[in-house]
């Protein structure tokens, strides 16, 4: 199987910007490059947190609550970014 990290897509990543969309996403849309920019700068800024969250808080079970719904955030958000075609800056993407 292709690593897409290798810049080698796989038949999950589509080529297509405007593929079809699915909440299943058996085929992922192609990102543009400021796409992937916004991307990378999410994963970074809860990368951050996560690290913080680490360093900074006692570990018991609303650190382990912190960190599930961190990562279920970073999902969302993530999903969010790369379901929908972008957008024009004030627009609404329609799916809040």
């Amino acid at each position: 199987m292709a690593n897409v990290f290798e810049g080698a897509p796989d038949a999950r990543q589509s080529d297509d910007p405007a593929e079809p969309l699915s909440r299943f996403r058996p085929r992922y849309r192609a990102l543009s490059d400021e796409e992937k920019l916004l991307h990378d700068e999410i994963k970074t800024a809860y990368a951050y947190l996560e690290q913080m969250f680490d360093e900074h808080l006692p570990r018991g079970r609303y650190h382990a609550l912190a960190m599930t719904h961190l990562e279920i955030s970073c999902m969302f958000a993530i999903k969010e970014l790369t379901a929908n075609p972008p957008v024009a800056s004030g627009e609404s993407t329609g799916s809040d």
